[in-house]
């Protein structure tokens, strides 16, 4: 199992440095595909997310920049997790201002992936507790979603902005 998880996350990693982590920038972040958006802001508290609300229709379209932050937020909390420590709510998780917290997140998950019990529950990610490797499975597929969400957005404003 453990090898199936990281020939995946390799897989996906592979697909992250090659084609979509590699020459974002920060206009190139921040651009809003539309009027309605939620993205990141530069405060002096360091770079803060919108939170969309969830019941309002339409959803907003999400800036690259807010597509990083939500993985490094839910990769740390991944990560957080299943070394026992409680997640941490949005409000609470400043963006790294560029494709590092990422990065760094990737580096983390590995040590982790690489050594933890499979078979561990994993309490205060999900609703209820799941084995670790339920986890790494569900953190596999979701940063596949945001990485090809993010290069869509880099297609779309390529297109707007030859």
């Amino acid at each position: 199992m453990r090898d199936v998880l990281l020939s995946q996350l390799d897989l996906v990693w592979g697909f992250a440095t090659q084609f979509v982590l590699d020459d974002v920038d920060e206009r190139q972040a921040l651009w809003e595909p539309s009027g309605n958006v939620v993205t990141v802001h530069n405060t002096e508290d360091g770079w803060v997310a919108d939170w969309p609300d969830e019941e309002s229709r339409p959803l907003p379209d999400a800036t690259i920049g807010w597509i990083l932050w939500h993985v490094e937020m839910w990769w740390a909390n991944a990560a957080d997790s299943a070394e026992g420590r409680r997640a941490r709510t949005p409000d609470e998780v400043r963006w790294s201002g560029s494709t590092d917290g990422v990065i760094a997140a990737h580096d983390r998950w590995v040590e982790i992936l690489s050594s933890h019990d499979l078979e561990a529950p994993v309490r205060g990610l999900m609703p209820e507790p799941r084995p670790f490797s339920f986890v790494a499975a569900w953190v596999n597929f979701e940063l596949t979603k945001n990485l090809a969400e993010i290069n869509q957005l880099k297609i779309q404003y390529g297109n707007r902005n030859p």
